[in-house]
């Protein structure tokens, strides 16, 4: 009979020191001192005390406590509960280092008290349900810890919706607020039959529901595919090859990264890459540096030849143009729009018809009976040529100019009829008769020298 005493004892015991163990275990001792913030719970069920109070002491330093035993601090009930809590501030704690507890009632003798307890790191609930030493009542722990909860909910609300597709998201949204549902309950208990400690910590059920939600997402491809028909169906007429054959590269890569499994950074990094490619398409403006020079060439070469509303527009076209040009962020359109402005300014450049009155009037102007026929005649034909494009219109300046240079060159060719004549007369072709003169005056002198040698040489002989 005492044999199965001893038994009965060691193996009460032993149950004890299971359980307790195995409440510390789950607890994933630290031992540490109290801190600002902390929540101290105590599970009354078992003891039913009218009231319960925390008495908060350093074991190792009998004089370092939080009250003195007759003063300590009452806890509050959580309402419809068996559960009362105390939280540890900081002007409690100033100059103290406390890690201790005792839960009790009243003066706490006995049966009205716990043992020592020690505070551990992420506990923050206590239960005495049985007598140790002395018939004060045995506390243990349970590990009721919020922060890995926290911690998920707090990283699963930084996903975003519109990245996943539409059933996944839906699962994983219920998960999440279920879990904050659960986060908002300060405690609960197990149900009374589930044959448990009385305890009931969902934290870790809502913990792994919300994980296989998460788990469960699935990224919703059909994003990438959009922006890849947005950038493929992008009109790239316009901007410049070096930007063109960008998109081009960035297209590929993401019709190759769509092929297989997509994180959501991955999926960001391609719609990112997808849209700096589109947008940084840079429009081509050469076709419009050339048309704002060919109009100032214009202007500057041949403006005296047309109408001034005709050189206005073309002006304020160029101006248009120049404009264009100097904005960093003009369109295709834009550039488009001025390149047709000018087009259609050049094309309607109207050329001055009294200019070609004014070149009429100076031709016939011309007093004809002073000069010879034939250069009236080269004269009078340019200013019929003239007359005759001036009933045809629509002249152009490079016509403009070629008969002004004939009407010019027959007024400048003119040649008087009178200078004729007396060019004649003062100009006589004597050339051939001065040799004549010269060749007999020479031929005289010689035959005088002769005759003189001659008579001599005659006379010396007689």
């Amino acid at each position: 009979m005492k044999v199965m005493k001893k038994i009965s004892f060691i193996f009460i015991a032993l149950c004890m020191c299971i359980v307790t163990l195995s409440s510390v275990y789950c607890a994933n001792i630290d031992v540490r001192k109290l801190k600002a913030g902390d929540v101290i719970y105590f599970d009354n069920s078992a003891t039913h005390w009218n009231s319960v109070k925390i008495y908060i002491f350093n074991k190792n330093d009998g004089d370092d406590k939080l009250k003195e035993w007759n003063d300590s601090d009452t806890m509050s009930n959580i309402d419809g509960t068996d559960i009362w809590k105390f939280e540890v501030t900081a002007d409690m704690l100033e100059g103290k280092t406390l890690g201790w507890v005792i839960f009790h009632n009243g003066n706490g003798s006995g049966e009205n008290q716990t043992i020592d307890l020690c505070y551990i790191d992420n506990i923050y609930a206590y239960k005495a349900d049985s007598t140790g030493d002395n018939n004060n009542k045995a506390g243990y722990w349970y590990v009721y810890d919020k922060s890995e909860l926290e911690e998920l909910i707090n990283k699963c609300e930084e996903y975003e919706k519109e990245y996943y597709t539409e059933a996944t998201w839906n699962s994983f949204e219920q998960s999440l607020n279920a879990a904050k549902d659960v986060l908002k309950t300060e405690i609960k208990l197990e149900n009374a039959d589930n044959g448990e400690s009385g305890w009931k910590c969902e934290y870790q059920s809502a913990i792994e529901r919300l994980k296989q939600a998460k788990d469960a997402l699935v990224v919703n491809k059909q994003l990438l595919q959009d922006k890849i028909d947005e950038a493929s169906g992008k009109d790239t007429t316009g901007y410049t090859k070096d930007t063109v054959d960008a998109l081009n590269s960035t297209i590929a890569e993401a019709k190759e990264q769509y092929k297989g499994e997509l994180s959501v950074d991955q999926l960001k990094e391609q719609l990112q890459k997808l849209d700096n490619a589109i947008n940084g398409l840079k429009t081509d403006k050469d076709k419009l540096k050339e048309k704002v020079q060919e109009g100032n060439d214009k202007l500057e070469s041949d403006s005296k030849y047309y109408t001034d509303d005709s050189v206005k527009k073309l002006q304020d076209a160029l101006d248009n143009g120049k404009n264009v040009l100097d904005n960093g962020s003009a369109t295709v359109k834009d550039i488009q729009d001025a390149v047709k402005q000018i087009e259609d300014a050049i094309n309607d450049l109207e050329f001055n018809d009294k200019l070609l009155d004014e070149l009429i009037e100076k031709g016939n102007s011309t007093e004809f009976d002073k000069y010879t026929d034939e250069t009236v005649k080269t004269l009078k034909d340019a200013i019929n040529e003239a007359e005759g494009l001036k009933s045809r219109g629509n002249v152009t300046v490079e016509e403009f100019k070629d008969i002004e240079k004939k009407v010019n060159d027959g007024i400048n060719n003119l040649v008087e009829k009178e200078k004729s004549v007396v060019n004649n007369t003062k100009n006589p072709n004597t050339g051939s008769y001065i040799f004549g003169v010269v060749l007999m005056l020479l031929v005289a002198t010689a035959v005088f020298v002769y005759t003189i040698k001659y008579g001599k040489k005659v006379k010396n002989n007689n």
